[in-house]
């Protein structure tokens, strides 16, 4: 369910309340939601954390809120809001990103770790519809502790000069690779009827990109099978 407020009148807007009097905690920072599951169990805010990353740069977690609110009618809808936090002494953690959803919309994080060099934190984000359980868009994200600035890796546009722009992948972090290249596992997109689909792979596969080339590679053995169907 999706709250469209452009069709609500103004008035109506004073009784949506966020339900903050009942909330829970947990790890689960990659697909927190205000249900216990996508959509059933008990409804209610929900928080979640990771555990500290530490390196001699510093250290980091990442926070989800899942905020439940009810309109006058007590419709459901759940809204997420993910956070990095950095701390250079490991105390006095600051906010360093923070990726707020719309409406009726999640968000979530996974943490990867820190470069073998300790200067970057490697991070995954994850966005999905509380309306459309099966579409998550991932993407990259570097946190730099010398610039304390976070990025968004070019994944998207180095897997199309690799792969053409007219087919499509799914993709998820795996971690570091030795050189410090990210190494992402590429498999095909779930399969829909409401478009006809071109897939660039056909078997699951790791690749890594190569921050400064900005360019992704098959790792050895491990390449996916290229299709262009």
């Amino acid at each position: 369910m999706k709250l469209i407020s452009a069709f609500l009148p103004s008035t109506l807007l004073l009784f949506v309340a966020t339900l903050p009097s009942f909330s829970q905690t947990s790890n689960n920072t990659s697909s927190l939601s205000c249900w216990e599951t996508r959509r059933g169990g008990t409804f209610q805010t929900r928080h979640a954390k990771t555990p500290v990353s530490k390196s001699n740069n510093g250290s980091a977690y990442a926070e989800v809120t899942a905020e439940a609110s009810t309109d006058a009618g007590q419709s459901q809808f759940c809204k997420n809001k993910a956070q990095i936090f950095y701390s250079q002494d490991g105390n006095n953690y600051k906010m360093v990103y923070e990726k707020p959803g719309l409406d009726d919309q999640g968000v979530g994080m996974r943490l990867f770790g820190w470069s073998h060099s300790g200067t970057q934190l490697l991070i995954e984000l994850l966005v999905w519809g509380y309306d459309r359980d099966n579409e998550v868009v991932k993407s990259g994200l570097m946190f730099e502790a010398q610039t304390v600035q976070v990025t968004e890796l070019p994944l998207d546009d180095a897997f199309q000069r690799l792969f053409g722009k007219d087919c499509e992948l799914d993709f998820s972090l795996v971690g570091w690779d030795a050189d410090d290249s990210v190494l992402i596992r590429v498999s095909k997109t779930p399969p829909t009827t409401r478009y006809q689909q071109t897939f660039c792979v056909e078997k699951p596969g790791v690749y890594a990109f190569n921050q400064r080339t900005r360019t992704v590679s098959a790792t050895k053995g491990s390449a996916a099978e290229a299709s262009h169907n």
